[in-house]
């Protein structure tokens, strides 16, 4: 082992070209002391340790700092602290970290999304679906002792229930070349209400041309409210429209007929009803060829087959589904917006029941896979559907769906007013203009 006075000992006979003096190595100094030299060449090395028996740093470090950290001192708090309240003091670490924090922010917002979503959108419509599925189950007829139409409908007099449509109008279906096919189009509107002018930028839009083989049809509801009722008769009767009835021609003409009964058509001054003052001014506008003209119009208007939609009816109001035409109840039919789901007695309220345009598509559905089931196929089963093209409801302005087409988009409140064209081979395009506001919804 080297002496104090010699930290180490150079060995000369492996190394006789390193002719060092060991007494300069005693002491290092980076700074002051001279760096020994060989053959007045650069030093080879600058400093070195102050002597060779001193233990390294890490020697002087002791291995008891974790044993003294987990043992408390006597009297600290930490040693009179119980499991419970370690356990409590982690949790309250847990819920306070921001991470746990955001955690529970985004699950909350999940879930409360999740519940708004259900309550309000998905659960209303499963029950809704569940609802009419229900109505139309026959034990549910036997249950309420029949639906709506099995009884004999009531006689209308001055009122014509039913009429087709000349077939000759009906778009063509393609069939081989289709420039020897003539293009041949039918253009249903809604509501009008005497709104002359947006009837006209309509027909202009659409391009309407009776003598290339159009065809303009009314939903009902052509007069009152708006400024040019008797205007609106005449620019239909001069385009050779179809129409159906609607509950306001329905009043009109029934006041009419009433107001010459009671000698007051001539005589406004013997009107003592005050509160149908505007569709008294209506039904004295008229002349005696417009109201015929408005008299011929039935309440239901079977179109016919058109390629790729099947049988198109025309109604103002809607139709009781399973009932055949020749049992619907007229008055019903240009008024309807509801129908209970157990009885199907059908309502003009908004509120009395679903609307009866969603029950009616349930049931088109269901017929369709019942008779694709049958020896008819795809084919037969469309053939067998009944597409509804209707007016009347203004709250629900433009609602087309599969097998009931809604136009009443509220032109005389200021909104737009809608036609639906159906061209060769079925093809629909819904074509609005805006309207001006005449009266208040």
């Amino acid at each position: 082992m080297a002496d104090e006075k010699q930290p180490f000992k150079i060995d000369t006979q492996h190394y006789p070209a390193l002719n060092v003096n060991a007494d300069n190595l005693a002491v290092s100094d980076d700074d002051e002391m001279k760096t020994p030299q060989r053959d007045g060449r650069t030093p080879f090395f600058q400093s070195f340790p102050r002597s060779l028996s001193q233990r390294p740093l890490i020697d002087y470090v002791k291995d008891n700092w974790g044993s003294s950290r987990s043992r408390p001192r006597a009297g600290s708090v930490s040693a009179s602290r119980s499991p419970p309240d370690n356990a409590f003091r982690f949790f309250l670490s847990m819920i306070s970290a921001p991470k746990f924090r955001r955690y529970v922010l985004v699950y909350f917002v999940l879930v409360l999304s999740f519940y708004i979503g259900w309550s309000s959108f998905l659960q209303p419509v499963l029950e809704e679906r569940a609802g009419l599925v229900r109505a139309l189950d026959l034990e549910t007829m036997k249950k309420v002792g029949g639906w709506f139409g099995t009884n004999t409908r009531p006689v209308f007099a001055n009122v014509v229930p039913m009429r087709s449509l000349d077939p000759g109008l009906l778009p063509a279906s393609k069939q081989g070349d289709s420039s020897d096919v003539q293009q041949r189009r039918l253009v249903f509107v809604g509501d009008v209400h005497g709104c002359k002018d947006e009837l006209e930028r309509l027909l202009k839009k659409v391009s309407f041309d009776g003598e290339a083989g159009d065809h303009l049809i009314f939903t009902g509801d052509m007069v009152h409210k708006g400024p040019d009722s008797s205007g609106v008769v005449d620019l239909a009767r001069g385009l050779k429209a179809s129409c159906v009835r609607g509950n306001h021609e329905d009043r009109i003409l029934l006041l009419r007929s009433q107001m010459k009964n009671d000698d007051t058509f001539s005589h406004p001054e013997n009107d003592f009803n005050p509160n149908d003052a505007s569709q008294r001014k209506v039904a004295r506008e008229l002349s005696d060829e417009q109201a015929s003209w408005l008299q011929d119009c039935p309440v239901i208007l079977k179109v016919g087959q058109i390629s790729g939609i099947g049988d198109v009816l025309v109604v103002h109001g809607g139709l009781v589904p399973g009932v055949g035409l020749e049992r619907q109840d007229l008055s019903s039919v240009m008024t309807m917006r509801t129908i209970d789901l157990d009885t199907h007695v059908p309502s003009a309220s908004k509120k009395d029941g679903v609307a009866w345009f969603k029950l009616y598509n349930k049931y088109q559905e269901l017929l369709l896979k019942h008779i694709e089931n049958s020896v008819d196929g795809v084919y037969g089963a469309l053939s067998r559907t009944t597409t509804i093209i209707y007016g009347h409801d203004a709250a629900k302005s433009l609602n087309i769906q599969k097998y009931t087409k809604g136009l009443d988009s509220g032109c005389v409140y200021g909104h737009k007013l809608s036609a639906l064209v159906i061209g060769n081979d079925g093809k629909q395009d819904v074509v609005q203009v805006g309207c001006k506001k005449y009266a208040k919804s």
